[in-house]
């Protein structure tokens, strides 16, 4: 190993001069490695593969019975099935320091995972600080100091995400998860009713207020400069209708559009104008590409079909991906890939058996399925449990993601325990997946 020589050819090549190199969603991850006695190669399309096949040679190295590092010799092809790899992590139900943030990304460069959705904010915090509206964490985190994200600290994020060909898409869910964004805007929320009467509770987002979507509007103006995917996830999964249901000026907009007592018209209603303010702050020199939850195309959305689908439950997973790419829709799943819910110790078998175009579809369907995303929902998950909870389990939905044809489990299991310890060794501190056992020196 220490008189091998290393080469590296990047055929569309690497030039940084002009403007920064960011992984997307039509990033070319492919890779050769060819291993000779003397020489280690590499050859890639973009820089994006060299990246992962830097990865794949520190698995190949193991170390003999005198302490050499030797390394197999051979040839390599390879390149994903899938071009959407995520984790979700939540920030905004209990605040995560940065430095957890970029564990995790380190953790998921090292299965070649390559989205980190970030849900910056939720009900109880909002840790985001927005020059544009910088009451909504002043007010709204749970300690406007401490426990918030500044400019500086979200662009050091991203520069170290793509440095790893990682791309952070960011999430600030609407029209419900917004408790946090009335702290210092209570006018953009719906006052709640009890007898006829304001109760003093605030609900979701107003959707009848012409103000609100201002307010949104002028937010991600903001946000699509702060951020560089051009991917974005915009939500609209709606809790709590009883706020709406309340409220005499929302039924009255409801008798007004005829939505009769369907509130998914209304969360429908929403989530058109809330692309179309993203499609207006963007303009036409760049396009996002929006994001939304399952219960926005189960309440009827069909109006942006450029638009992705994220089936997050597990119990229905077939049933909506059936549905959604059958209107054409492109679809992320999470499915069984919930980190945050533990079954068992080993219940990364059943995240690996998981196939998500196994639904029923058609070749044509499983093709819109654009990939698949384990998720870290934040409830009861802070900085003490995120990566003991998310490592190595993710790295099933790591594998499944990747691979043409996976292994078999217990193989697969062999694996997993090989990768906790060389996480272990780089400071990630992930539980042990089988049980018993111990980590080489």
């Amino acid at each position: 190993m220490q008189h091998t020589q290393n080469k590296v050819e990047i055929r569309d090549g690497c030039d940084e001069s002009e403007y920064k190199l960011w992984p997307s969603g039509s990033m070319d991850e492919s890779y050769n490695i060819t291993i000779h006695d003397q020489e280690i190669s590499i050859t890639s399309n973009e820089i994006w593969g060299v990246l992962h096949a830097l990865e794949t040679i520190l698995q190949l190295v193991y170390t003999n019975e005198v302490g050499e590092n030797l390394i197999f010799k051979g040839r390599i092809e390879d390149d994903p099935v899938f071009a959407y790899r995520g984790v979700l992590v939540n920030t905004g139900s209990n605040f995560i320091p940065m430095e957890y943030l970029f564990k995790t990304i380190d953790a998921m460069a090292m299965v070649k995972m390559n989205v980190f959705h970030w849900r910056v904010t939720d009900s109880q915090s909002f840790p985001f600080v927005s020059s544009t509206y910088p009451e909504l964490s002043n007010k709204g985190a749970f300690h406007p100091q401490f426990c918030t994200y500044d400019e500086e600290e979200v662009a050091d994020l991203l520069e170290y995400a793509r440095l790893r060909g990682v791309r952070v898409i960011s999430e600030f869910n609407t029209p419900d998860h917004t408790l946090s964004w009335g702290n210092g805007y209570p006018d953009i929320l719906t006052k709640c009713y009890k007898d006829s009467e304001p109760d003093g509770n605030l609900g979701p987002l107003n959707p009848t207020n012409p103000e609100t979507f201002t307010f949104l509007e002028n937010f991600y103006k903001e946000v699509v400069t702060r951020f560089s995917d051009s991917y974005l996830y915009l939500g609209g999964d709606v809790e709590f209708l009883s706020c709406w249901k309340s409220n005499p000026e929302i039924v009255q907009f409801m008798d007004s559009m005829q939505f009769g007592d369907d509130y998914g018209k209304l969360v429908t209603y929403y989530m058109d104008r809330l692309v179309e303010i993203i499609e207006n702050v963007t303009g036409s020199e760049s396009t996002i590409t929006p994001i939304l939850h399952e219960s926005v195309f189960t309440n009827g959305f069909r109006s942006k079909t450029n638009a992705i689908i994220h089936v997050s439950s597990s119990l229905d997973r077939k049933t909506v991906t059936q549905l959604a790419t059958t209107e054409g829709f492109n679809v992320i799943v999470t499915g069984e890939w919930q980190l945050d819910v533990w079954l068992s110790a080993d219940d990364w078998k059943q995240h690996y058996e998981q196939d998500i175009r196994d639904f029923g579809g058609t070749d044509e369907q499983s093709q819109l399925v654009i990939g698949g995303l384990a998720a870290v929902w934040g409830r009861l998950v802070d900085e003490t449990n995120l990566i003991s909870l998310s490592w190595p389990r993710a790295a099933a939905a790591a594998e499944r993601l990747w691979s043409r044809n996976p292994e078999d489990i217990e193989k697969f299991g062999e694996r997993l325990s090989e990768l906790h310890c060389r996480m272990a060794k780089n400071n990630i501190q992930g539980y042990p997946v089988n049980g018993p056992g111990f980590c080489p020196p």
